[in-house]
């Protein structure tokens, strides 16, 4: 997984066969926040 500044994320799962590229604007300079949400929704598209 590749992360920017403010919550953009390039998510790679090659066993499923699937990315994921996440182009966001958050108003924080921090991804620690978001990714309760995100990492999980990630994983849950990737099944």
């Amino acid at each position: 997984m590749a992360r920017g500044v403010y919550g953009q994320a390039l998510y790679v799962d090659p066993k499923a066969e699937v990315v994921i590229a996440r182009f966001a604007s958050h108003p924080a300079a921090a991804n620690v926040a978001n990714d309760a949400t995100s990492l999980p929704a990630h994983d849950a598209v990737a099944k």
